[in-house]
């Protein structure tokens, strides 16, 4: 005997069925009286499932209220055989409302009658929240799916979810390959110590951030900000990374920090070219001065070259500075009609006074006057003849050539040097900002060049091969009525 059965019959049943009421369980007993259909029991919670009251429940149909389908379903599951002791179905309230349900039955013998225990369930509020799930989760993805960042989730220690970027940055193509990745062992060996740290934080329930660099795929360094959050999804404890490429803004903020850097030069080498214009024009003045009145103060031969070195000196430091001063004035804020030529040759002259070895022959045609800006066409000459230089590298038998035509559409101005040459595999990258070859290069030249060729609507192609030197090839728009 159990210590149910040690109760009077109607105090356990009553016991029983109040716990069914408090567990929410909706209770209805039908007896089965030679073939007719008696309810004699409804608790409170099935009345309300039903939308009515226990009262007026003896007044329907004893026989659930079901939907044709789910009628036809669960007569095709008695036939079978195979119907489960609890099922979920749909009842139909007198008003028409569909309620989900759970429902599970007790046949019970009394004496020459049976007795059928219905304990029914209502599904509506577990149904709503599975929905509410799904519809959560479905926008999850959605967001994620377009997301340009790489997400993941790892629960038990294996990625169950990844959304198409970050399949791209690990160079996988579905989420079964990933599945298969130790998530530990995608971090550096180096890295590991630092990630066991951050790992002990997201277990005290603390978000972390933190910045990564790797070799992409293409072998350049990539910089990536990557966040984790501790959460729970479906019971069970998880993370969540989000990971951004910040690789172009840490590029960018480097340029401007450079561009900034070398503006502050360029101010300060124009402020001293200003404050030297002065006193070296007093001193071409005084020296032209006493070659002139050399003869009257019988000044010897030797004081008078002396005197002519000076004033050629003077003239040549002050043609240094006139051209400096092009160079670093502010870019003008109009076009104007610029020949190319003086620029030119201006900034060889800059060059050559700086102390470049500087190899190079000049075949212009009539070029005709372009609309652009004087001072940034100084910058880009000046850079692709810096290039040119330190490709030939001062060598004794060096050659730079500048040759320039016009046609119908265009002036074109091709630099051209006798260097080594770029590989193949690295011409392509030439043009990237930061991208150098050189041990004190900034890599800035050939990508700010092509910034201002581009701010004339024109073109700037590299052309070059190891053992055959380097072309660049600058074309800029004619000047339009």
């Amino acid at each position: 005997m159990t210590l149910l059965q040690s109760f009077a019959p109607e105090v356990a049943l009553g016991a029983l069925l109040r716990a069914l009421e408090a567990a929410g369980v909706g209770c209805t007993v039908v007896v089965d009286r030679d073939g007719t259909l008696e309810r004699v029991y409804v608790n409170e919670h099935a009345a309300r499932i039903f939308g009515r009251d226990p009262g007026s429940m003896q007044g329907i149909p004893p026989m659930l209220r079901l939907t044709d389908a789910e009628r036809a379903r669960l007569a095709a599951m008695r036939a079978a055989g195979d119907g489960p002791p609890v099922l979920e179905t749909t009842i139909v309230r007198e008003d028409g409302a569909s309620i989900p349900v759970e429902v599970g039955l007790a046949l019970v013998p009394m004496g020459a009658a049976r007795a059928t225990f219905v304990f029914i369930r209502d599904l509506s509020a577990k149904i709503a929240m599975q929905t509410e799930l799904r519809e959560s989760e479905e926008r999850f993805r959605s967001v994620a799916e377009t997301s340009p960042d790489a997400i993941t989730i790892v629960a038990g220690g294996v990625f169950t979810y990844a959304n198409p970027a970050a399949l791209r940055s690990l160079g996988l193509d579905s989420l079964d390959e990933l599945q298969r990745i130790d998530p530990m062992s995608l971090t550096p060996p180096a890295q590991r110590e630092a990630a066991m740290a951050l790992g002990a934080r997201l277990a005290r329930g603390e978000p972390v951030s933190f910045e990564v660099r790797k070799l992409g795929p293409d072998g350049h360094e990539k910089v990536f900000d990557a966040s984790m959050r501790q959460t729970t999804i479906r019971g069970e404890p998880a993370v969540v990374s989000f990971t951004r490429d910040i690789t172009d803004r840490v590029v960018l903020q480097a340029e401007l920090t450079t561009r900034d850097r070398l503006a502050a030069v360029g101010m300060l080498a124009a402020g001293v070219a200003h404050e030297l214009n002065n006193p070296l024009a007093a001193l071409g003045m005084q020296a032209r001065s006493l070659r002139e009145e050399a003869d009257a103060l019988a000044l010897p031969e030797g004081v008078k070259a002396r005197l002519a070195l000076i004033d050629e000196a003077a003239g040549r430091m002050r043609a240094i500075i006139g051209d400096l001063l092009f160079m670093a004035r502010p870019v003008d804020k109009v076009q104007t009609h610029v020949d190319v030529r003086p620029i030119l040759e201006s900034t060889i002259a800059l060059m050559r006074a700086g102390g470049v070895s500087l190899p190079v022959s000049v075949e212009l045609e009539p070029l005709p006057p372009i609309q652009g800006f004087a001072s940034k066409l100084g910058q880009v000459f000046l850079n692709l003849l810096r290039n040119a230089a330190e490709a030939v590298d001062g060598r004794a038998d060096a050659s730079i050539r500048v040759r320039g035509r016009a046609d119908a559409d265009a002036i074109e101005l091709v630099f051209e040097d006798d260097g080594p040459g770029i590989p193949e595999p690295l011409l392509a990258e030439v043009m990237r900002p930061f991208f150098t070859t050189k041990p004190q290069g900034v890599g800035l030249g050939l990508w700010i060049s092509q910034s201002l060729v581009a701010d004339h609507g024109g073109t700037l192609d590299v052309a070059s091969a190891p053992g055959k030197g380097t072309t660049v090839t600058l074309r800029l728009p004619l000047v339009r009525p």
